[in-house]
């Protein structure tokens, strides 16, 4: 047995203990869950309160997607709000009426988002920068790229595309995209590339050590990152109707939020997509929680930011008592 497959059946033995701690998240999703039907119970009565609901909570379960492809590989990415931003702007530059110019504009949009992608990830890998450094410069750079682009909000969007995301179909299109990109993953996940991306996680040098290209991997995830990023964008430019430069700014946080709460780690290799989708809804539960309660804007950030530091602290000591695992 080579040093890649002693690797790989190390890695299938974790991943029975990452179910098990998803059942944390789950538990927390069913909570949640009941609270927002209390708070809608429209939702039980019209099935047509499923889209608005949807086209709510798409873009975050897509941003808290692409951001734990990167905690995945033990990084983080401060820039995903910019990032948001730049793709809209270009989304909007480059969707034209009509069946193929819209297809054309879509396909744009997905390739600038791996593009980004490639570019961050290749001078992380490279340049053997922290992530966290080279992100939050490239915050600053897609902001201005997106000004470029778009110095207000605007652009086109075709009508139609957005009437088809928000058509009340059987099931809405973009709970068809979560799923779309959900099995992508699942997918990508019973690779090779899937493996490596969980074992450089647990430990790169062991990693590097057992014959895995690392520096090949790191970029291919941060391109698969800004895919899911790329989903998100084309959620809000059918949402909006336009792009716009700054409409990413909260969701830089708010994904690494909801991916912590959907069960991923700082740590690295550990984490679902499944578990970023039930984050992201339990995020925005409690937004939805604190907004309907009628308590002033200034608390629901206080109680938003302190929410926050509970869920990074209760995975700090889940680390600690798990010798350095599972945080």
């Amino acid at each position: 047995m080579d040093e890649h497959t002693r690797a790989i059946e190390s890695l299938k033995d974790r991943l029975p203990g990452q179910h098990k701690k998803l059942l944390s998240v789950y538990i927390t999703f069913a909570v949640f869950l009941v609270a927002e039907l209390i708070m809608d119970p429209l939702i039980l009565k019209s099935y047509s309160r499923m889209w608005p609901l949807s086209l709510q909570f798409a873009p975050l379960m897509l941003c808290a997607m692409s951001q734990g492809c990167i905690m995945l590989v033990g990084g983080i990415n401060l820039s995903l709000g910019a990032s948001l931003s730049l793709t809209t702007t270009i989304a909007a530059v480059t969707m034209f009426e009509g069946a193929a110019g819209t297809a054309g504009g879509i396909v744009a949009t997905l390739a600038s988002g791996m593009a980004i992608g490639l570019v961050m990830g290749t001078v992380v890998t490279f340049g053997r920068l922290p992530d966290i450094i080279v992100t939050l410069a490239f915050s600053y750079i897609w902001n201005g790229a997106a000004l470029l682009v778009l110095s207000k909000p605007g652009g086109h969007i075709p009508g139609a595309y957005s009437r088809f995301l928000q058509s009340q179909g059987i099931v809405p299109f973009a709970v068809i995209m979560i799923l779309l990109l959900l099995v992508f993953w699942k997918i990508v996940k019973n690779t090779r590339l899937g493996v490596d991306i969980y074992a450089i996680g647990g430990n790169a040098k062991a990693s590097f050590e057992s014959g895995i290209n690392v520096q090949a991997t790191k970029i291919l995830t941060y391109m698969i990152s800004g895919l899911f990023m790329a989903g998100a964008a084309l959620v809000l430019v059918g949402q909006t109707g336009c792009g716009d430069p700054t409409i990413g700014g909260a969701y830089g946080t708010r994904s690494i939020a909801a991916a912590i709460l959907g069960g991923f780690s700082f740590s690295g290799g550990i984490g679902q997509m499944k578990g970023a989708v039930l984050g992201a809804f339990i995020y925005i539960a409690i937004e939805n929680i604190l907004f309907f309660s009628g308590l002033s804007s200034f608390y629901q950030y206080i109680i938003q930011g302190a929410i926050l530091i509970a869920a990074i602290g209760l995975k700090v000591i889940s680390y600690h008592r798990g010798g350095g695992e599972g945080a």
